[in-house]
């Protein structure tokens, strides 16, 4: 007694498929990839700087500072850089004032101008030939100390001022300065 006998088995009748079922398969297959593309795209729900999480690395999103709800008003002020033929304005210094600056006591703060168009901060002040692209002090009621970048510093209640060296050759105008950055830490 033979389990399997191949001998006697019947012959597969060979079916040909038509060039419209191939057709047909494969336009299913990419409707079915093009539904499920569409549908995990459309229920995605994206919204940008409406004070929600971010997601996909989209948006732009404000921090809060160490000063939480109290104010730290920046002013800048600028001076006139004479040379023959002309002249520029630079940034010369920052002043800080505010409620804010109480609640920041004993932190570091970093400042940074800004172009409108590209993605590396300006340089705001001179010294040694080295130029400064950010600057950082920190807030004391009693002192301010602060970095190589700042050529002069002082503190009041709820006040600060710095001061920049603006005679190289390489510091940004006050024209090219879009954008001032104070981070805290």
């Amino acid at each position: 007694m033979e389990i399997l006998k191949f001998e006697d088995a019947p012959k597969r009748s060979s079916v040909k498929r038509g060039k419209n079922s191939s057709r047909k398969t494969i336009l299913g297959v990419a409707a079915a990839a093009a539904i499920a593309v569409m549908g995990s795209t459309l229920a995605a729900n994206i919204s940008i700087n409406t004070g929600g999480s971010l997601e996909f690395g989209q948006g732009i999103t404000q921090t809060t500072a160490c000063s939480g709800a109290n104010i730290i008003n920046i002013v800048p002020s600028s001076s006139f850089n004479n040379s023959s033929g002309g002249g520029t304005f630079s940034l010369s210094g920052l002043s800080f004032s505010g409620t804010g600056l109480q609640t920041c006591v004993g932190k570091t703060f970093t400042l940074k101008a800004w172009d409108n168009s590209t993605s590396n901060p300006l340089i705001i002040s001179t010294g040694n030939n080295i130029g400064y692209t950010s600057a950082t002090f920190v807030y004391s009621s009693s002192a301010l100390s602060y970095s190589a970048g700042i050529t002069a510093g002082a503190q009041g209640s709820n006040s600060a001022t710095v001061a920049f060296n603006t005679s190289g050759n390489n510091v940004a105008t006050s024209g090219a300065i879009y954008k001032i950055t104070l981070e805290s830490n």
